[in-house]
């Protein structure tokens, strides 16, 4: 009976909005002088930068837009979408050991289990590809290190969005899929946009955190803020130069808390 439960909840992605757009925004969280804040930051050498989407209201919310940020593990969405679109274009499910590694890279962040499905995908260039069919129109995959795929904020966002509210070339029971593993993140990694979230609200995320010769340590969290209500708001917050992923966290966190107090109020 269990096993007929989570394959209930795997094949219902998040509830979409009631209402169409209202196009009456919410209070813009990113105020002239939180965006200051950010600043100065960046005077300091790091990249912040964060874009969110309302689906409610149709309203978008930008801080340091089009900065470009690698993304670290929250490619991992990218990849775990791409194997999903395979199997749907053979007209099957996961296999099993599709499924064994997906849920690890998901929910744990495990690298062994991405770059074997990197892989298997076909590399960088069949990556391009299917991120392209994902919306992905600013995001650039590289390799052998795909931690250091270039995206933006906005890019992001958009793609969690359409993945769970639809506009991806992926059905229903592949978006719930998603939704499913993006809520399951193990509690050590369950920081991030779900930052300042109240109770009843549903978050699925994932994380990226990693040094690099390039940018310091990358410290990103992506993900989807479901209303109870029905709908909810995409979230991309990203950054980088920093000495550690402890001091990357309160930053990430700080924004998404901003957001949480306007969008969820």
């Amino acid at each position: 009976m269990a096993s007929v439960v989570l394959f209930a909840v795997a094949c219902d992605p998040p509830a979409p909005p009631v209402d169409p757009p209202s196009g009456a925004c919410r209070p813009d969280p990113f105020t002239a002088a939180f965006q200051q804040q950010i600043d100065a930051y960046g005077a300091t050498g790091h990249h912040v930068t964060a874009a969110v989407y309302d689906d409610r209201t149709g309203c978008w919310y930008h801080l340091r837009q089009g900065q470009r940020v690698t993304t670290a593990s929250v490619v991992k969405i990218e990849v775990m979408a791409a194997t999903m679109l395979r199997a749907q274009d053979q007209r099957r499910g996961l296999t099993r050991s599709e499924m064994n590694r997906v849920l690890p890279m998901i929910t744990a962040s495990d690298n062994a289990a991405t770059t074997s499905l990197w892989g298997s995908l076909g590399g960088a260039r069949a990556m391009a590809s299917y991120g392209a069919r994902l919306g992905l129109a600013a995001t650039d995959v590289t390799e052998p290190l795909w931690g250091l795929t270039s995206t933006t904020a906005q890019d992001q966002a958009w793609f969690v969005e359409r993945l769970m509210q639809g506009g991806v070339p992926l059905d229903r029971a592949n978006r719930g899929l998603a939704w499913l593993y993006l809520r399951g993140i193990r509690a050590d990694q369950r920081w991030g946009v779900r930052a300042g979230v109240p109770a009843g609200w549903e978050v699925g995320h994932k994380n990226g955190f990693a040094d690099s010769a390039c940018c310091g340590w990358r410290v990103n969290s992506v993900g989807y803020v479901a209303d109870p209500g029905g709908g909810g708001y995409a979230i991309a917050v990203l950054s980088d130069g920093w000495g550690s992923m402890e001091q990357g966290i309160p930053m990430v966190e700080t924004v998404a808390s901003a957001v949480a107090g306007s969008l969820t109020s």
